[in-house]
């Protein structure tokens, strides 16, 4: 292995750089910058770094979470120093609330520099505070300091990264100039405490990270009374990726608790077992809603805000969670017993206790009655509305693609409203801190991270926010096919009580606007549609499907009928769940 040795900069760059390369970390995201020269060559100039140019540093940190969302290893992002690491933030928080790694490489300004009112210096030792699981305050390269040290510090990163919880790394590089690689070279000797690294091609350190497959066994109390349990209701939230579902399913077919699953399982668009209730959520807006003694709760948080009402509301005597990333959630301060157990490991001892619940046929029956309700309200009409949307793209995405959810309303109406049995997809949102930002860029990271096509749903405030990150799509190698809803404003505050007051609503919080994104799509030279009929969505959805290169589809709704659709449907769901209790 060469290691470029034109002056200490680009020396030390090589080694952080081919030790990540090393340990399989291999896909990096660069934003343009002086002091972060040294780094970005060493990738540039790396013959097995992928690589990609992000201008923005909010949209390459959401990209690399994308990226994170759909391999489970974490992308690199590499910054100049400045307001430019401080963009990283957001996408800093989703990584701690969601568990996904991420490793940051800052450059920064060598110490006589620091607090002296030099160009382009802020404090960036912790600037992303307890977000990060993880930070180092790099010295300026030296001759002085071991390349082994180098190497150490790398290892301990990646070490870090993956660790249980996961969340971002930070590694805060400070280089003197000269920053090019150019310069009067080190001495011979000084990579000679690492010439057998150099021989081979084996990190410095060799990390076994803690996999989530570790099986905590049901202690014989809780076996008790699960056992004993007369009504007990199994809800699955978000699931990574790597989880085998199909392997989950096959413990599910068997289990006779009713299973809500949230749709960032990824178990709602693509299986189905006898005790899978496809519309838990609906069936809960309901006046009367059922009891359950024990609650089991799988994987992450709910998109769903009836769930967690419900479980306030109506708390059960146990109400278990079980994660395989040591995460804490119980915002219902509901939770009586925790498990860190692998998922389909637990569910695998599940299928051991023979578990029964006397309401899984009734749940069953009324949640195939809301859906006999949706086909009839939504799929059976020209008028395009926003849930028979989701309901197309659910059926009509291919198996094996990404479907990346916006949030606010895109993610909750899929939740909601869409249903497929068969050929599965992966689906993925940003649903740690539930903000829109970046989702454009996340979305294109999750097909770069899949090496699959994605479509992305997503709303026009939404789509706002990271504009420029169109200008991705066409450079990832795989198609992200973009459904706008343009609904022209913020349509989910008409599902809050700030719609009453109408002297501050349609101003303050509606935020009305007439923008077509049609020069967007031409601007960043993406095949566009407009459709105005639910059968016209349909075919340009499949053309954009089968075109395989980046789209935009652009649905102009209203979402003052959107709210009225949506009030109408939840009184008509109410008379199918009078009997449910």
């Amino acid at each position: 292995m060469n290691i470029p040795t034109e002056n200490i900069n680009v020396l030390w760059s090589g080694l952080i750089i081919e030790e990540l390369i090393r340990h399989s970390i291999d896909y990096f995201c660069i934003s343009p910058g002086s002091r972060s020269t040294p780094l970005t060559t060493a990738v540039a100039r790396h013959p097995k770094a992928r690589k990609i140019i992000i201008y923005d540093e909010r949209s390459a940190a959401f990209h690399a979470l994308g990226y994170a969302q759909a391999t489970g290893k974490p992308a690199v992002l590499i910054c100049t120093s400045g307001t430019a690491v401080a963009n990283y933030l957001p996408a800093v928080i989703e990584a701690f609330q969601r568990n996904l790694p991420l490793i940051i490489l800052s450059a920064d300004r060598p110490p006589e520099l620091r607090d002296s009112g030099a160009n382009q210096t802020i404090d960036q030792v912790k600037l992303f505070g307890s977000y990060v699981r993880w930070f180092f305050d790099m010295p300026s390269p030296s001759a002085h300091l071991s390349p082994r040290f180098v190497l150490s510090r790398v290892d301990r990163l990646v070490f870090q990264a993956g660790q249980m919880p996961q969340g971002a790394v930070h590694l805060n590089c400070m280089f003197r100039e000269p920053l090019a690689p150019e310069g009067s070279g080190v001495p011979n000797t000084y990579l000679d405490s690492i010439r057998e690294w150099l021989q081979s091609d084996r990190p410095f350190t060799s990390i076994s990270n803690p996999s989530a497959e570790g099986k905590q066994v049901l202690d014989e109390e809780l076996k008790r009374i699960l056992e004993h349990t007369q009504r007990g209701l199994l809800l699955i939230g978000e699931l990574k990726n790597s989880v085998n579902k199909s392997a989950l399913v096959e413990y599910l077919q068997t289990l006779d608790w009713p299973v809500f699953a949230d749709i960032t399982s990824g178990l709602r668009l693509g299986y189905d077992w006898p005790s899978f209730i496809a519309h838990g959520d609906l069936l809960l807006a309901g006046d009367t809603t059922p009891r359950f003694d024990t609650v089991i709760h799988l994987g992450g948080r709910f998109v769903s805000k009836r769930i967690m009402r419900f479980l306030q509301n109506r708390p059960p005597q146990v109400h278990l969670h079980v994660s395989p990333e040591n995460q804490w959630l119980d915002s219902t301060q509901t939770v009586t017993h925790r498990l860190s157990s692998d998922i389909v490991a637990f569910c695998s001892t599940l299928n051991d206790l023979h578990l029964a619940s006397p309401k899984t046929r009734t749940l069953r029956q009324t949640s195939e009655a809301i859906e006999r309700l949706l086909q009839s309200t939504f799929d059976e009409g020209e008028e395009i509305n926003q849930p028979a949307v989701s309901r197309i793209i659910a059926r009509e995405i291919p198996a094996g693609h990404g479907l990346f959810l916006a949030n606010s309303l895109s993610v909750r109406e899929m939740d909601m409203f869409g249903l497929r049995k068969e050929k599965p997809v992966f689906v993925a949102a940003n649903r740690g801190a539930s903000g829109i930002d970046g989702t454009i860029s996340a979305a294109a990271g999750f097909a770069v991270g899949l090496q699959k096509p994605v479509t992305l749903l997503i709303g026009d405030l939404a789509l706002m926010h990271d504009l420029n990150a169109l200008g991705l799509l066409q450079r990832i190698g795989q198609p992200v096919v973009v459904v706008l809803v343009n609904n022209r404003g913020g349509g989910i505050f008409h599902w809050l009580p700030i719609a009453r007051f109408e002297d501050v609503f349609e101003t303050y919080f509606a935020t009305p606007h007439h923008f077509s994104f049609r020069p967007a799509a031409e601007q960043f030279d993406l095949h566009y549609w407009q459709p105005n009929a639910l059968k016209a969505f349909r075919q340009a959805y499949l053309e954009a499907l089968n075109a395989g290169k980046p789209a935009l589809i652009e649905i102009e709704t209203d979402r003052h009928i959107n709210a009225k659709q949506y009030e109408a449907l939840l009184q008509a769901v109410k008379t199918k769940t009078e009997r449910v209790e």
